[in-house]
């Protein structure tokens, strides 16, 4: 024993004999590496047992159908979200609320600024119209109200029931569908930048009365001729434009169709107009929306579809709560729509956007296809609403300007800590290897959400799952991919914006799992197509926000075993 003792004794001090400065360090290095994990272990954003099984389904089905599957804030046997919930003045917490319409909607916004019920301030959003490439307009919240009186008492006194809006995005387009809400008219929403003949043909085809348009997109003669049932044309005028006259009538419609000028109407009535707008008790309903959904197929008729007050505010309500609550929308965020108000997708996360008080940047150039530079010039987003276009363009533009080894090690980093669920922390080490990131969200402003949309039968390109996980390495934020159709408002099912997963192939991410205002089922003629862990069939979505009442889409689609919806 005294031997062995002895040996390792002359062994220990053979060893220190040799020790350096230079060793002591390398030492405290490899002791450092040893102990970080353990130290300062890094939790998932969310749990892993929250991805694996993301939908609850009926515990019954019939025959040739698969059981209905819907979102765990809706499980079955309980209620699908039909609407916001909004509470009357002075009601208890416990209380439960009304589904509202869009005019509630607006009432939320014009609250900003007040002290609630609670005793506490509400917070108050911003409204912002961003005009070219260096000028960006506020606007006041109480003269916008007094835009939507003034043009829905406009609209009322002429005698018209549908409004058809032919516009690029602007506060013009939103306060025209306030307009028609509280002034009980239907407002009907046509794709911009068409053929003047196919803008004729949807005019006549939604049955419009009346046209709100932006001055010289249409000819004059043509309308008149074309469009023999509008009552009223309204141009929306540019400001470098407003020194032309805009009221003239062809001759051929003189007596039939009388022409204003949007501008002129408020300023000839903004001083002594009131902010106030008719109440619930005023008589008017709420119309309805009217979206236009462009089929892949150009030579194909687009789909006209009728979405009541009720589907709307539906839609609405459960996009705002298919994010987590830390990760919903807030007054400290300024929310981009890069995409066309004509979506409803895009439409209702705007709603949602004015309903829970963010700030609102909109963009006339917003469109399929954009780039996220361009639709963010001039502010600062924390939020995005972009196509499946603009997106996919991304990757192509970014993912090129991944070359060098550096960056390719970040990109390396950032996706193994997704993989490990968690969002890379930018972090020095990380801008020093990480690949090129887009111009989107720069300071102030940090871009922390971008949500986009696959059009099922509109032609959106295939965002696989390692494009979208790219994106979200190469924009720094969280990433929702939700999937929308033409008799659906807002969307049918939405990614949870912690599933950061990943999964190789050439086929369209998954859609996570069916919002809170819809259900799906699956529908084949092979039963046991339908009965197993991973039905597949037909997909039929019924529910609040379906135009309707219910709809089979016409496409396969499938449940994952995870409980995510997805093409099969």
């Amino acid at each position: 024993m005294s031997n062995y003792l002895e040996q390792t004794d002359a062994l220990l001090a053979s060893f220190l004999s040799d020790w350096g400065f230079l060793t002591t360090i390398l030492a405290v290095v490899i002791a450092g590496l040893l102990a970080y994990p353990f130290l300062f272990a890094e939790e998932p954003d969310t749990h892993p047992l929250l991805l694996a099984r993301q939908s609850s389904s009926a515990p019954v089905r019939n025959k040739n159908e698969s059981a209905a599957y819907r979102s765990p804030e809706v499980p079955y046997g309980t209620s699908l979200k039909s609407g916001l919930n909004v509470r009357d003045a002075g009601a208890p917490r416990w209380a439960s609320g009304k589904d509202g319409d869009l005019r509630d909607v607006w009432r939320e916004v014009l609250r900003g600024g007040s002290v609630g019920d609670d005793g506490k301030e509400v917070p108050k959003g911003l409204v912002m119209t961003v005009l070219g490439r260096e000028e960006l307009v506020e606007h006041d919240i109480t003269d916008l109200s007094r835009e939507i009186g003034i043009i829905g008492r406009h609209l009322k006194q002429a005698g018209v029931k549908s409004v058809a809006i032919y516009l690029p995005n602007g506060p013009e387009y939103l306060l025209t569908i306030f307009s028609c809400a509280f002034y009980g008219l239907t407002s009907v929403l046509l794709p911009y930048n068409q053929p003047h003949p196919k803008v004729f043909e949807l005019i006549n085809s939604a049955g419009a009365d009346a046209l709100i348009c932006a001055a010289g997109n249409l000819p004059l003669d043509g309308v008149a001729k074309e469009c023999r049932r509008l009552k009223l044309l309204t141009w929306v005028v540019e400001k470098t434009s407003r020194h032309m006259d805009w009221n003239g009538v062809p001759g051929a419609a003189e007596g039939r169709l009388k022409v204003s000028v949007w501008h002129d109407l408020v300023d000839n009535q903004k001083a002594n107009a009131s902010a106030d707008l008719p109440s619930n008790d005023h008589g008017d309903k709420p119309g309805d929306v009217v979206a236009v959904w462009q089929p892949t197929n150009p030579a194909a008729k687009p789909e006209i579809v009728t979405f009541t007050q009720r589907n709307i505010v539906a839609a609405t309500a459960a996009l705002i709560t298919a994010l987590p609550l830390r990760q919903r929308f807030t007054s400290a965020d300024l929310v981009v729509p890069a995409d066309s108000f004509t979506h409803t997708y895009v439409l209702c996360q705007t709603f949602a956007a004015l309903y829970t008080h963010a700030s609102l940047a909109i963009t006339s150039v917003a469109s399929s296809g954009v780039e996220l530079s361009t639709a963010s010039r001039l502010v600062s987003p924390t939020v995005i609403i972009a196509s499946a276009e603009t997106l996919a363009g991304l990757h192509t533009k970014e993912t090129q300007g991944v070359t060098t080894l550096a960056q390719k090690v970040g990109k390396y980093s950032h996706s193994q800590a997704m993989e490990a669920g968690r969002m890379p922390t930018d972090n020095l080490l990380f801008q020093l290897l990480a690949p090129p990131s887009s111009s989107a969200g720069n300071t102030p402003g940090k871009l922390r959400l971008i949500l986009t949309s696959e059009r099922l039968g509109a032609g959106s390109p295939v965002l696989t799952s390692t494009m979208v996980s790219d994106l979200r390495i190469l924009t720094r934020s969280r990433i929702c991919y939700a999937l929308t159709a033409a008799q659906v408002a807002g969307a049918i099912a939405q990614t949870n914006v912690f599933d950061y997963r990943r999964v190789d192939g050439s086929a369209n991410s998954h859609f996570g799992v069916p919002l809170s205002s819809v259900e799906i089922r699956l529908a084949s003629k092979a039963d046991g197509e339908v009965a197993g862990p991973e039905p597949k069939g037909e997909m039929i979505v019924s529910g609040p926000a379906v135009s309707g009442g219910q709809v089979r889409l016409g496409v396969r689609g499938m449940i994952r075993e995870d409980g995510t919806v997805a093409y099969a």
